[in-house]
């Protein structure tokens, strides 16, 4: 090759490699100025349809998708509308009871998002409070809340009237006596606590959460708030139950469909159909205890039917024990199913007093026989009660335990 020809080569190749480089930096400059784009929000082709990373835009779509729900699923009215900026304005008003629950609902959505939610503005009024939120989605602002919160009336300091506070108390102990049953041990006392039909009120997996104690929910499978609740419990680390419908003596009137209830004329097909049914609404369930029951329960025929298709289900039973005769505990012995049963109700008389003398008697329960099972309701006097009993409990020396931990 002559000299000539050797110039022209390297002079062809120097080009190629400057056209390269160039072409490179230009590419590299391009999804720079791209990636620049995605990360402030902005639709980007490379990130946004190319690679279909999730924008801002999609973010805000999916609060406000999720928030709707929560809001529609908790049957709070809402209205809302986009400025010029795009900014969407939420405006709601909610009773004092529901309003921190709400709040931290939301703030999970955001947080799973990855955003942040600030309270920037609170304004007092006669009986109201004015909560202004902003949400931060991709460093910006794209939404504002407008939360008018309802507060309570100012409740009355008077105990209840001398007459109910004074009804024999032993007619209520004999109500809720249980027939003898071998002493456990005393040196390890323990305490279950379920709160049943949860998913029926506002009062749910939140209120339980904070108790900070280990407390069973029994969730009413065709409640409002069934699925709902049951992932909140699933998410905070509770135990679940199957809060599943039984006949009880007394319906004043009401005819009970077999899909739905326990009844004496279900089929065996109708209860494992309800059962499964239920399964799938209350998934982390790891057993059953009754609702109401008090007709169901009594009759050993349906009890051995219904328990048979709750042990090839995998599950235990507890024993709400709504009548005095029933035969739901013993049938279950019988079947080799775990089981156990409830010693007493904490909101018979729906009183925060008349609760704090339930537990007293359910501790003293537990340090006889060892172990003692109580059944509450979301009610609020109720879940304070239990919280105000929590440092009573412990400090004489009786322990607070899942349900599952009392199976015999």
């Amino acid at each position: 090759m002559t000299r000539k020809k050797r110039k022209r080569s390297k002079k062809k190749n120097s080009s190629i490699l400057f056209f390269a480089l160039f072409a490179a930096v230009a590419f590299l400059t391009v999804i720079l100025l791209e990636y620049i784009d995605f990360k402030n929000g902005k639709k980007s082709f490379i990130f946004t349809k190319l690679i279909h990373l999730e924008t801002a835009d999609d973010k805000v779509e999916r609060f406000n998708e999720r928030f709707l729900e929560l809001l529609h699923k908790n049957n709070i009215q809402c209205s809302y509308h986009q400025d010029d900026k795009k900014q969407y304005h939420f405006s709601l008003e909610i009773g004092e009871s529901r309003f921190k629950g709400l709040v931290d609902r939301i703030e999970n959505i955001v947080g799973q998002l990855k955003g942040k939610i600030v309270l920037a503005e609170v304004q007092g009024g006669t009986g109201k409070s004015i909560m202004h939120y902003k949400v931060t989605l991709a460093k910006k602002v794209y939404n504002w809340i407008l939360i008018t919160k309802r507060k309570k009336p100012a409740e009355k300091p008077a105990e209840p009237k001398p007459k109910e506070e004074t009804k024999p108390k032993k007619k209520i102990v004999k109500t809720e006596t249980v027939p003898p049953r071998p002493r456990g041990s005393h040196k390890n006392p323990r305490l279950a606590i379920i709160i049943d039909d949860v998913g029926q009120y506002d009062i749910g997996a939140l209120e339980l959460k904070r108790l900070n104690i280990p407390i069973t929910a029994s969730i009413l499978p065709d409640s409002p708030h069934a699925h709902e609740e049951a992932r909140w419990i699933r998410e905070y680390g509770l135990q679940t139950l199957i809060h599943l419908p039984m006949q009880p003596k007394n319906g004043n009137g009401q005819t009970y469909d077999s899909s739905r209830t326990v009844t004496l004329d279900s089929t065996d097909s109708e209860i494992r159909q309800l059962i499964r049914r239920a399964k799938q609404v209350v998934p982390n369930a790891a057993g059953i205890n009754n609702h109401q029951g008090s007709l169901a329960t009594a009759n050993t025929g349906l009890m051995l039917r219904t328990l048979k298709i709750i042990k090839e289900e995998g599950l235990f039973f507890v024993d709400s024990r709504t009548i005095g005769n029933s035969v739901a505990y013993d049938t279950a012995k019988r079947l080799g199913i775990k089981t156990a049963y409830k010693n007493a109700f904490l909101d018979h008389v729906q009183t925060y007093s008349n609760s704090i003398n339930r537990i007293k008697y359910l501790v003293e329960v537990a340090l006889r026989d060892g172990k003692a099972i109580a059944i509450g309701h979301p009610r609020q006097s109720t879940i304070d009660a239990i919280r105000d009993s929590i440092d009573y409990i412990r400090s004489k020396g009786v322990k607070i335990v899942y349900v599952a931990e009392l199976l015999e």
